[in-house]
């Protein structure tokens, strides 16, 4: 079995890849395993190791390959094992055999954080693309600070810095892995170029990653937050005003 893991942040088309990895007959596809364990979630149940939680996944699996979702960040799946850091992760995953990964970005954090809240306010995280309900959401009013990702509570700015530390850790860790041992393989995706246009490009992609025969699967979801951002947050002045003098000022321009 080829053993795959997809590491992101959430919010970043990860849904929509995996509903389409998840139609080719040679993948069985697993989604986020560690999530449903998360505090909101789990409720009393005794949470299992990393290893049983994979094996866990596999039950049934009759797929020449294995395919799961890793929120990356200490505060999301990470932080239900606080000994543990990302590099940890990675050793019991290829120790189990999952030597092929793929590193999902969005470059934009603040596009991210607008469908975060989005999302914690609603409850819905994903849009079929057949559904009939078309209307525009209400413009929302995005936090400056207090804002809750998993197992932390930080300010936007303080998240946008975040999202930055944690790709540019996984970056630094997979091509010191592939440095290293040549049965570590991985792929990096971003949002903006491989799958906010045209989804299928992404599939294509991991496809070809994965040597995986030719398929064309169904697109099933659509965007759930289009439009440029100054028309989705209401106070939009005074995000601008916290962003224009930071690193981050680019992002008002999507």
């Amino acid at each position: 079995m080829n053993g795959v893991v997809n590491w992101h942040l959430g919010r970043c088309g990860s849904s929509v890849l995996g509903s389409l990895l998840d139609q080719h007959p040679d993948v069985g596809y697993s989604n986020e395993i560690f999530s449903p364990y998360m505090p909101r979630r789990r409720g009393d149940r005794i949470l299992p190791t990393i290893e049983q939680v994979v094996g866990d996944s596999t039950c049934g699996l009759i797929s020449d390959v294995h395919l799961f979702e890793v929120k990356h960040l200490p505060a999301q799946n990470l932080g239900l094992y606080p000994s543990l850091d990302v590099a940890d992760w990675l050793q019991i995953f290829r120790g189990l055999g999952y030597q092929s990964h793929i590193l999902l970005h969005r470059r934009n954090g603040l596009r991210r954080m607008v469908s975060h809240v989005r999302a914690a306010e609603s409850g819905v995280y994903v849009a079929s693309i057949h559904s009939q309900n078309r209307e525009p959401s209400p413009k929302l009013t995005l936090p400056l600070e207090g804002i809750r990702h998993g197992f932390e509570v930080r300010s936007l700015l303080g998240w946008l810095q975040e999202y930055e530390r944690g790709w540019q850790q996984m970056q630094s860790l997979f091509t010191q892995c592939a440095r290293e041992s040549s049965d570590f393989r991985w792929l990096s995706l971003i949002y903006e170029d491989d799958l906010a246009q045209t989804p299928l490009d992404g599939y294509k992609r991991v496809r070809s990653f994965l040597g995986l025969a030719e398929f064309e699967p169904n697109l099933r979801y659509r965007k759930l937050n289009p439009g440029s951002l100054s028309e989705l947050i209401a106070n939009w002045d005074e995000i601008s005003a916290l962003l224009t003098p930071t690193p981050f000022a680019w992002m008002l321009e999507d």
